[in-house]
């Protein structure tokens, strides 16, 4: 079951300690204003805690007929002409429909209409008129009409012609009585506090959401909409948002405002400062530790599988919340309290929680505690295993590998694609068990030296001779560096028996990883032997005699691209021999095994590169591109290639 974006009333994270603060906050102001802050990043559970504010009053026994509490959303608002005019209409309208109106209180709300209509009126006239005088596209309120017109038409009679025009169809409309809007604003909020008093509000709650979704210029407007209320007796403004988003709309609604402190000003930046004009006491959402995201995890876990109103669930809940309050006493869910406290489901649970814990500490770590970002990781986890269901091969997929793989998708994106880039054939990839291994000796992790890594050992054998051992592969020594990487790595379940291609095909959603893999079986175990050792490939010598061209090249390309994938060419690397016996009984590859040798670096390729060739690069031309590429060795070669390149060219 796929979990809700939405807001929620269930609490899963105590954030109702903050909603039953600031209602307690709203009932102790009486009837004076005021403006409450709930701030938090993105995913945060803002709307969530509007959602509890909004359930502290209206839900029994806290239910209140004289505390009334509208929401408006300002994105959803975001296509009205006004962002203005939109909050005065919903806030007028909601108390229309939610308050019970005396005959006094009605004629004041007819009035607060005539006020509102008065707005919209003159901005759609004004921008009716001057489109329509001038051609040109509608502009803002009546106020700013002719500095826009003097500053766009050069032609003074067409100006005159839309004021005059403008100035018809107001009078026609007959609420061209005062073009002050100043006056007209003055006197909706008198209305307004007016029509709260007749209507025996005691307080009216007023929670505006999702503004960090809007553009600058509607956020603006709707904090500036509020502003008309914020200073009226019986109002309360609960306002959520994140606050770098509402600075960068700020900045954006008015760029020319310094950004930082003058030297002979001791003010902070304005964007700040006009925020927390606004609110008089804010609310900082806190970001959840890594206790509270292990639980938080294991709650989303196991309502993907059971109803958050089943009654194990709740119980679950409930000791949650308590050990939320004091998170620095606790460690997370064990084992012994999940199985008690789910009883009856706990069996059918187990795989759910087994991967909460799995995924948990990187995930929680990534996500810096963020409740949204958690939620769409686990989301996704369990839309893909749907997915897999529904297209035949959900069988192939186990929950826990596919939850690990799509941790290093997220976080370790580098070495995701790697992996996925080395995975052979079979869904096998070798340097990953190899670093898997490697990690699982006793404390290796803890005993990888960061000024070692990469460096040529030297080995002193029983005979006291020097050897040198080989080199580490370039991946696995970038891995080394990554300790979270390694981290991930060493954690359970373990990779190396997994064939990881349907797990990257139910990843698959920008890039397709095994775009260039042979579907023949028998073509893959080929391309394997020749990948193998001169004996191996001796058996198949028929096999590859009676390849069509177009397979002699498609495990041409196979080669060639496992071969690349070895980042250490210092000595010969698996794959040559066989490139050298296809191409010797494949005639028609000369060219692409030549341009193949042109692309290893001359400064990095071993001795092996100059010698062995003869039987499979035959023509003139093709000797002549060879001997090309050999002299290039004996200028920028290493010490043994260039001596290797001379004696070869003699």
């Amino acid at each position: 079951m796929i979990l809700s974006d939405n807001e929620t009333k269930i609490d899963m994270l105590n954030n109702k300690a903050i909603a039953k603060t600031v209602a307690d906050i709203i009932r102790d102001c009486d009837d004076r204003p005021i403006s409450i802050g709930i701030h938090g990043d993105w995913g945060a559970g803002k709307s969530s805690i509007l959602a509890m504010v909004e359930d502290e009053f209206n839900s029994a026994p806290n239910k209140n007929d004289k505390i009334v509490c509208i929401r408006f959303n300002g994105w959803q608002h975001q296509g009205f002409e006004d962002a203005k005019i939109a909050l005065m209409s919903a806030i007028v309208s909601e108390l229309s429909s939610n308050v019970t109106i005396s005959e006094e209180a009605k004629d004041i709300l007819q009035k607060l209409w005539k006020n509102i209509n008065w707005f919209s009126v003159v901005k759609t006239a004004g921008s009716a008129a001057f489109s329509l005088a001038t051609g040109l596209p509608p502009i803002g309120l009546l106020n700013t009409l002719t500095d826009k017109l003097k500053s766009t038409i050069s032609n003074e009679k067409k100006v005159k012609g839309a004021l005059d025009s403008i100035e018809s169809y107001m009078t026609d409309a007959k609420v061209f009585e005062d073009v002050s809007l100043n006056k007209e604003f003055s006197e909706f909020q008198r209305s307004f506090e007016e029509l709260l008093k007749k209507s025996k509000i005691d307080k009216l709650v007023i929670l505006i959401d999702d503004l960090d979704r809007c553009l600058p210029k509607v956020t603006i407007e709707t904090l500036e909409a509020a502003r008309l209320f914020m200073f009226t007796k019986y109002t309360a403004f609960v306002i959520a948002a994140d606050e770098a988003m509402i600075e960068y709309a700020v900045h954006s609604h008015f760029p020319n405002l310094p950004t930082e402190k003058q030297d002979d000003d001791n003010s902070d930046d304005y964007s700040k400062r006009y925020l927390e004009k606004l609110i008089q006491v804010p609310f900082k959402i806190p970001a959840l530790g890594k206790v509270e995201s292990e639980m938080y995890i294991t709650l989303l876990m196991i309502s993907s599988q059971i109803k958050d109103d089943d009654n194990e669930f709740n119980k679950l809940l409930s000791v949650t919340i308590e050990k939320m309050k004091k998170p620095w006493k606790n460690s997370g869910f064990s084992e012994e309290e999940l199985r008690n406290t789910l009883e009856t489901s706990y069996p059918s649970l187990i795989e759910k929680i087994s991967v909460a814990n799995q995924i948990s500490d990187i995930l929680s770590g990534n996500t810096q505690g963020n409740p949204r970002k958690i939620k769409r990781f686990i989301n996704m986890l369990l839309l893909r295993k749907q997915m897999a269901d529904a297209r035949g091969f959900g069988d192939l997929i186990q929950i826990p590998i596919l939850a690990k793989l799509m941790l290093a998708e997220y976080y370790f994106s580098d070495q995701y694609k790697e992996i996925a880039a080395l995975t052979d054939d079979y869904g096998k990839c070798p340097l990953l068990i190899e670093f898997e291994k490697q990690l699982s000796t006793t404390d290796s992790l803890s005993k990888i030296e960061e000024s070692e890594r990469g460096a040529i050992a030297i080995s002193t054998p029983r005979d006291g001779q020097m050897q040198e051992t080989p080199k580490k592969d370039k991946h696995i020594e970038q891995w080394e560096k990554d300790e979270a990487f390694s981290k991930w790595v060493a954690s359970a379940p373990a990779l190396e028996n997994i064939d990881l291609r349907p797990y990257f095909f139910a990843c698959k959603e920008r890039e397709d990883f095994f775009f260039e893999q042979i579907k023949s079986e028998q073509l893959r175990e080929l391309v394997y032997v020749l990948m193998s050792g001169k004996m191996a490939i001796a058996s198949k010598i028929d096999e590859i005699i009676h390849l069509s061209n177009d397979e002699s090249q498609l495990v041409f390309n196979q080669l060639k691209m496992k071969v690349k994938k070895i980042s250490d060419i210092s000595t010969q690397p698996k794959g040559i021999d066989g490139i050298r016996i296809l191409v010797e009984h494949h005639k028609e590859l000369e060219n692409s095994l030549l341009s193949f040798i042109e692309s290893f670096q001359t400064d990095t390729v071993g001795a092996w590169i100059c010698a062995g060739w003869d039987n499979s690069i035959t023509t003139e031309e093709g000797k002549e591109r060879l001997c090309n590429y050999i002299e290039k060795l004996k200028t920028n070669g290493t010490k043994l290639t260039k001596t290797a390149a001379e004696t070869a060219l003699k």
